[in-house]
């Protein structure tokens, strides 16, 4: 009986700013790649905050460039469906060593540290204080997400 190989999915916590630039039509490598299905993606609820939080100003640039609202609606819908979300209950144990961390930068980036660290998996992002204060939890980078998916 012949053996089949598993590929193994890269697990990883998803910022806001990733998956807003993922919606851009400019950046539809990076979607491209995020939609692949070689992936484990999760995000703390709180992300879907955000996302409502500035969806008209995404709107806005979006058509700025010509992009179809229509268009923009269903990258969204079809990232976020790629997404396992959870709620802070979830990684609520790990919520205060995640703001000791995070309030030197962006307080704001609590749930995403927290459900690293709850998780034990990187962060996908490009966001410079997450970045320079890793070392209790891991970063993954968008140029490393390129690399690898040339």
């Amino acid at each position: 009986m012949e053996k089949r190989e598993e590929k193994i999915k890269i697990e990883f916590v998803i910022d806001t700013n990733i998956l807003i630039s993922a919606l851009i039509p400019k950046n539809s490598k990076l979607r491209d790649i995020l939609l692949s299905g070689d992936f484990h993606i999760y995000a703390p609820e709180y992300l879907l905050k955000e996302l409502n939080k500035y969806w008209y100003l995404i709107l806005e640039k979006a058509e700025k460039r010509g992009v179809l609202k229509s268009n923009i609606e269903f990258a969204k819908e079809e990232l976020l469906s790629k997404i396992i979300f959870e709620p802070d209950k979830f990684y609520n144990l790990r919520i205060d060593e995640a703001y000791s961390i995070c309030k030197e930068f962006d307080e704001k980036d609590t749930p995403f540290v927290a459900l690293s660290l709850m998780l034990e998996i990187p962060i996908l992002t490009n966001d410079k204080g997450i970045i320079e204060n890793a070392g209790i939890f891991k970063v993954l980078t968008i140029e490393e997400i390129f690399k690898k998916y040339k």
